[in-house]
């Protein structure tokens, strides 16, 4: 396996063990550059009137941004320094895929370009962020380092 798909394989695991990762179960696909995460919202990402919170639609916009940038970020973590997003249709209860894509990179800096799909592949919302590297190193977060560990590890002695 190589060193990008194992950085992909630890930031999926650093991700899946959040607790936003916990109550949502999110799928997750990740190449360079680019992050797909899917959900099944659940009645528990709903308002007591009946849409998705916009919170939950912020937050899969903003999660899948940050791993899109990430996934070309190696060594440290990515911050986000500023975030718009657009207003959305209603959403209830259904599958959604928030996919991002880094639109621009230089050294220090990424614009990520986001889209929330529903299960119809209708677009829901769209948002734009721009990131820069943390002082963070992403094999001192546990998650990371153990997958990346457990991916380096010789299992043949």
């Amino acid at each position: 396996m190589s060193d990008r798909q194992d950085h992909h394989q630890a930031l999926q695991a650093l991700y899946l063990s959040s607790a936003s990762g916990a109550w949502v179960r999110p799928n997750l696909d990740l190449e360079s550059g680019v992050c797909s995460v899917s959900v099944r919202l659940t009645p528990e990402a709903s308002t007591p009137w009946g849409p998705v919170k916009d919170t939950v639609i912020f937050q899969l916009l903003l999660d899948s941004a940050a791993l899109a940038a990430n996934t070309q970020e190696t060594s440290l973590l990515v911050k986000c320094d500023k975030f718009e997003f657009s207003p959305f249709q209603p959403l209830h209860e259904c599958r959604v895929a928030s996919v991002s894509r880094v639109s621009h990179f230089s050294l220090h800096r990424w614009t990520v370009e986001s889209t929330l799909y529903d299960d119809a592949e209708k677009e829901i919302s769209w948002g734009r962020s721009w990131f820069s590297r943390s002082d963070v190193l992403l094999k001192t977060i546990a998650p990371y380092k153990n997958q990346f560990l457990k991916l380096r590890q010789d299992w043949s002695k």
